[in-house]
């Protein structure tokens, strides 16, 4: 038997008195037990969330500790160079200069003395002026004597007068001559103030960036947030970089492959093996470009421009020296080999077809030789790529953080954003159950405001007693 055999008979406005009352009877433990299930169900993703945010928030402190590590190291590091660079100038020029200042001295003092003998002039006899006086007072007689005189002193004069004039005329040479040798003098003098102007501008320079780098490191201790975000932006614009860089490197690195992989499989390298589906010759090939990579970061570490291995960083300036000089070495060797590996195409085996006859058509002595030279030229430029490799793994740290910083947000956001929408739906939920026993509902505000009036009337009559 089913509920409409008891039902049959029943009006349906009873039923449906009936089941308000019920809903009426059940509203507070309904209302209970949505409003626990929601609590069941909310308090779970609100714990999700606040550690989803407290982690967001270590992953936020982790990556700006990182960042302004970075940054701090950047900075030290352009301060020593900068430090170094003064140095080195200092050295080289600055401390010549008292050296340059005794000589400009002395170029000073010669060219006093040389313009103080370009302003000498001889002074005139004083008998000439006597002399003159004298033939002067003489009077003319009737034997025509001091004629005679006064005609002779005149060609003496004029005689004198021209070996004056020539005497006068080599003095102004003689000080024009002085004055040119003053003037060279000064050009030399110029030329060395210029050059020291030079050298303080160097040193001036110098001062200039220490000090911008110094601020750079003093911004970097007052962790200000635009610095942050412009060092994230510094650090994707790396990441970008470096992986345009490391894509091209990739395209040279399938190029140098290729080209060592045909020779060796020739050369019976693995024949007839494969390694993952791949020839063994060509697995051979990329195993000697990843072996020049390997060579480049020791190199590079080992002459401190990379810092990819602490180890190879630390050890002392004499065993970096001669790693360096072996990863050279090595290096050097792995070229050479392949470009042995390139000619090798071009030359012949007794009983076995030539690499020019059985895989490539006849090529020209230059063509050939461009094969060689790019064969030794190729791993060279694999060793440079441990420059941009380690820019591109410390950029890639900082951006990965970044990432999963704003990930575990976005879960976070997404676990509140849940709990906050099971809150609203048990709200949502209990008003719905409360629209539908609304008639009951508003008889028990009635009876409820109708209480509230008989006792408001009680009280006001007892006072007025």
């Amino acid at each position: 038997m089913d509920i409409s055999y008891w039902m049959q008979g029943v009006p349906a406005v009873e039923v449906v008195v009936a089941a308000w009352l019920v809903l009426y009877l059940g509203r507070p433990n309904f209302h209970k037990g949505v409003r626990a299930l929601s609590r069941l169900t909310r308090h779970p993703l609100r714990l999700v969330a606040r550690f989803l945010g407290a982690g967001a928030a270590d992953i936020h402190r982790r990556n700006r500790a990182l960042l302004q590590a970075q940054a701090r190291a950047d900075a030290a590091l352009k301060v020593e160079r900068e430090w170094a660079r003064l140095d080195e100038v200092v050295r080289r020029d600055v401390q010549g200069f008292p050296a340059l200042h005794e000589a400009l001295l002395r170029q000073v003092a010669q060219w006093e003395a040389e313009f103080q003998r370009s302003g000498e002039v001889p002074q005139p006899s004083p008998e000439w002026t006597k002399a003159v006086s004298a033939v002067a007072r003489l009077k003319a007689g009737d034997d025509g004597v001091a004629e005679r005189v006064q005609a002779g002193f005149q060609v003496l004069v004029q005689n004198a007068q021209e070996q004056a004039l020539r005497e006068r005329r080599q003095v102004v040479a003689e000080r024009h001559r002085l004055l040119a040798r003053a003037q060279l003098m000064w050009q030399v003098v110029a030329r060395r103030l210029e050059h020291v102007d030079n050298r303080l501008a160097q040193v001036a320079e110098s001062a200039f960036g220490i000090h911008e780098a110094v601020e750079r490191y003093q911004a970097l201790s007052e962790q200000a947030p635009p610095l942050d975000r412009a060092l994230v932006a510094s650090a994707a614009s790396r990441l970008l970089a470096a992986g345009l860089v490391l894509l091209v490197a990739g395209g040279a690195a399938l190029m140098n492959a290729h080209l060592i992989g045909i020779p060796l499989r020739w050369l019976g390298v693995g024949q007839g093996l494969a390694v993952a589906g791949h020839p063994a010759s060509q697995v051979a090939a990329a195993t000697l470009v990843a072996i020049e990579v390997v060579v480049g970061i020791v190199l590079f570490d080992a002459l401190n421009v990379t810092h990819l291995f602490g180890v190879v960083a630390g050890l002392p300036g004499r065993t970096r020296r001669t790693a360096a000089a072996g990863a050279i070495i090595v290096l050097v060797l792995l070229a050479a080999l392949q470009a042995v590996l390139a000619f090798v195409r071009e030359s012949a085996v007794p009983g076995v077809p030539t690499m020019k006859t059985a895989m490539v058509p006849d090529l020209p002595l230059w063509q050939t030789v461009a094969e060689g030279l790019l064969a030794f030229v190729l791993p060279c430029l694999m060793a440079l790529v441990a420059i941009p490799l380690e820019a591109f793994i410390y950029a890639l740290r900082t951006i990965s953080g970044v990432v999963l910083e704003a990930l575990v947000r976005i879960l976070a956001f997404g676990f509140r954003l849940a709990g906050r929408t099971v809150s609203g739906v048990a709200d949502t939920l209990s008003a719905l159950y409360d629209l539908f026993i609304l008639p009951p509902l508003l008889l028990e505000r009635a009876f409820q405001y109708g209480a509230y009036l008989s006792a408001e009337r009680r009280r006001g009559a007892s006072q007025n007693r």
